[in-house]
């Protein structure tokens, strides 16, 4: 650029120089007059300046960076929830395409119900995709299809996950939320079994068990036994909650310490299962949500009649005075006058604003739990037992009870020094036929179990009977078991 102006100054002092030669040439031949001293190095610097003036005022404007253009940063999507890595991982079925979907976004769980407090089925990975078939009442969860479940239905949380095609999936109604179980906490040396999500603690070793209710995350159980697939722990329950004293958890959703040598238990006979009778149009309902035991009264300490399966739908006749349960119909063949109870924390009703208050009948007499295992070197645990307790029998029928007891202690039952005798009976009604006491007809080493059997007569007034035994070492309990029936 400098150059070029001083070229464009150079060839302005050329052409003035020749201009002045000319005039000069063409003047008379006269004296010339002097012509005055002009400043070449004025005129010069004149006529750079007004080059430079030019090329100024027409250059081309400068070529600047543009400046800088801020980035819009998006918020990146909040972290989704981070189950325990031993959580199983759900396998659901893939939707066909245009059917309601959800994609998750990030990892997540799936629930029982609409909430962080219900049971944890499994977890939901990032990128996974799941069925959509209904929505929550506030419109925030979605139901999807989980086949493993009870009943086939999971819920996920709206925020983790993208949803497509759902305009018009049915609304479903809001399961309670299930009630806590207790478990008897361990001592340090104990065997035991520690919650990773909220688990349900059932009556048997599998999800066709009913539930008693839910052991906390977090929540620690002093363990008895195992299953005979080795799937679920026996685990001690507080049996002022559960009258059985004990429940099964699946081993997947617990972490398990000190149980290497743990005795394994017989899965006890489930009870059976039947659907109530269709309601009419418009009745008041209740339909379960799992698997629901129907009992004879309003209690858990009532026997069970039948076992409701999960998506059952029955008339409700009336409520408990507390509301804590409803009087559904059942079939006349597990009730006389067909009628049943169930647990309002595992049912959804419908039309029940003016329930009627029943009765409720007599409760059956408290009875023994079976004990916790061992501190010393005597003890034993009761492994099987038929009839199970609640078993229905006719006025008058003569039946036998059969005990599996297992010696968990480190010192034989030797023959002539540990006996079986009677210890008491509801309403002091006995049932069995025969003597008080017995001795063991053989020594019973430690982990070796001894079969007992004593024949029984039902009484002939309906209601509900029971005789407790036990096993004693002199005037030492080792431990008491019982039974407990219904005559109808």
């Amino acid at each position: 650029m400098k150059s070029e102006i001083k070229n464009k100054a150079m060839l302005v002092v050329v052409l003035a120089t020749l201009l002045m030669l000319v005039v000069s040439a063409c003047g008379p031949a006269e004296t010339p007059t002097p012509a005055p001293t002009q400043d070449v190095a004025a005129i010069q610097t004149e006529a750079a300046q007004a080059v430079v003036a030019d090329m100024t005022a027409n250059a081309p404007a400068p070529t600047e960076p543009p400046p800088a253009t801020a980035v819009p940063t998006e918020a990146p999507p909040p972290p989704g929830p981070t189950p325990d890595p031993n959580m199983p991982v759900a396998v659901v079925p893939t939707p066909a395409a245009g059917e309601p979907a959800a994609l998750a976004n990030s990892n997540t769980t799936i629930y029982s119900g609409p909430g962080e407090n219900y049971v944890m089925y499994a977890t939901f990975l990032s990128g996974s995709t799941a069925k959509v078939i209904g929505i929550s009442e506030d419109g925030l969860w979605w139901v999807i299809s989980v086949p493993p479940a009870p009943n086939g239905q999971g819920w996920i949380n709206g925020a983790w996950v993208t949803a497509t095609g759902t305009d018009g999936v049915a609304l479903v109604a809001t399961p309670p939320v299930p009630p806590t179980v207790d478990m008897v906490p361990p001592a340090p040396e104990d065997p035991q079994a520690a919650a990773i999500a909220n688990v349900n603690i059932r009556s048997g070793p599998g999800t066709n068990f009913p539930a008693y209710g839910v052991a906390p995350f977090g929540t620690t159980g002093r363990v008895i036994g195992i299953s005979e697939d080795r799937e679920w722990w026996v685990v001690r329950l507080d049996p002022t909650r559960v009258g059985a004293g004990y429940g099964w958890v699946s081993a997947q959703y617990t972490v398990a310490s000190n149980v290497e040598n743990i005795q394994v238990i017989a899965t006890p006979p489930a009870a059976p299962t039947a659907t109530p009778p269709p309601p009419a149009s418009g009745a008041p309902t209740a339909t379960t949500v799992d698997f629901v035991n129907v009992r004879s009264g309003p209690g858990t300490n009532f026997p069970v009649l039948v076992v409701a399966p999960p998506g059952s739908t029955g008339e409700v006749t009336g409520r408990s005075s507390d509301s804590a349960w409803w009087q559904v119909i059942i079939p006349t063949q597990f009730s006389a006058d067909g009628r049943g109870w169930v647990s309002a924390d595992w049912v959804t009703t419908q039309n029940t604003g003016s329930m009627p208050v029943v009765a409720s009948p007599t409760p059956p007499p408290t009875v023994p739990t079976t004990p916790p295992p061992p501190t010393t070197n005597a003890g034993c645990a009761l492994v099987s037992q038929n009839p199970v307790d609640g078993t229905v029998f006719s006025p008058g029928a003569s039946f036998s009870t059969t005990w599996v007891l297992q010696n968990t202690g480190t010192a034989n039952w030797d023959m002539g020094e540990y006996d079986i005798v009677f210890a008491g009976s509801a309403n002091n009604i006995l049932m069995h036929q025969g003597p008080d006491g017995y001795d063991i007809t053989s020594t019973v080493q430690p982990g070796n179990t001894y079969n007992f059997t004593v024949p029984m007569i039902a009484p002939f007034a309906p209601g509900v009977y029971g005789e407790a035994w036990q096993v004693v070492l002199g005037s030492q309990t080792i431990c008491p078991f019982y039974v407990y029936i219904t005559v109808q």
